[in-house]
């Protein structure tokens, strides 16, 4: 073999061993299944089976299995009504502020007030466990899916004052706001309930991070409602989509 072709090989040889380093590197750098599985987080679908601690619920993708502990808290969320909003329970709402300040709200989510108040942890509505959006500070416009108004806003607080369908909140820094519940809004209450209330054929809302398996351990389980056409959600849900919607 020549000069020339000798150099050519020894070439050949680095490139080939170059781009198998760099494949190496892409493939254990890619997420898994699994991994992007976990950073979705939570799951929810139909509750079709009951073992203890261990929960499997039925989703567009294949059944789902959600693992819970004795400490996880469970609550259920049902449908109310414009009468069920009086003064003193927690109340989370969500929908477009207007160029007063004013907030007509879309969809409402009621619960008692606990020990401390309308705030989570400890007290009131836990939005997380229910589902609902992951709210902004009080008040305050956040960004919207396509489709929905840009200024729409959450608002959590306790209810102080009802006249018709315009209610006065005071949020968590102590302020009023005033928001409308047009009779056409979706409103649910939460209450906490126990493992013994779970059934087979109910909407299920498990939160929590899934393992690289994609099963759920649930920091928090919610039996919702199933949605206009009586069916549940299913699939893995990010925080904050509401099963039964």
């Amino acid at each position: 073999m020549n000069r020339f072709g000798l150099v050519s090989v020894i070439g050949a040889s680095f490139v080939l061993a170059a781009c198998g380093s760099a494949s190496a590197a892409n493939g254990g750098s890619s997420p898994s299944p699994g991994a992007n599985a976990a950073a979705r987080g939570g799951a929810a679908g139909q509750l079709v089976q009951i073992n203890g601690d261990t929960l499997i619920l039925s989703s567009a993708n294949g059944d789902i299995t959600v693992t819970f502990s004795s400490s996880t808290p469970i609550t259920k969320a049902s449908t109310a009504s414009l009468a069920d909003i009086t003064a003193g329970v927690c109340i989370v709402a969500m929908g477009p502020k207007d160029s007063s300040g004013s907030i007509t709200a879309t969809t409402v989510r009621l619960s008692p007030k606990g020990a401390n108040g309308c705030a989570a942890p400890g007290g009131g509505f836990n939005p997380d466990a229910g589902g609902s959006p992951r709210p902004s500070p009080s008040g305050s416009p956040r960004p919207s899916p396509s489709g929905q108004p840009n200024n729409l806003t959450v608002l959590t607080g306790e209810v102080t004052a009802v006249s018709g369908t315009s209610i006065t909140v005071k949020t968590a820094a102590g302020a009023s706001q005033m928001l409308i519940v047009p009779t056409v809004a979706t409103v649910s209450i939460s209450s906490t309930t126990t493992a013994a209330a779970l059934q087979v054929g109910q909407c299920l809302r498990a939160t929590g991070t899934p393992d690289a398996s994609g099963n759920v351990q649930a920091t928090a389980l919610t039996i919702t409602p199933p949605g206009a056409n009586g069916t549940c959600a299913t699939g893995r849900q990010g925080l904050g989509r509401p099963p039964g919607a």
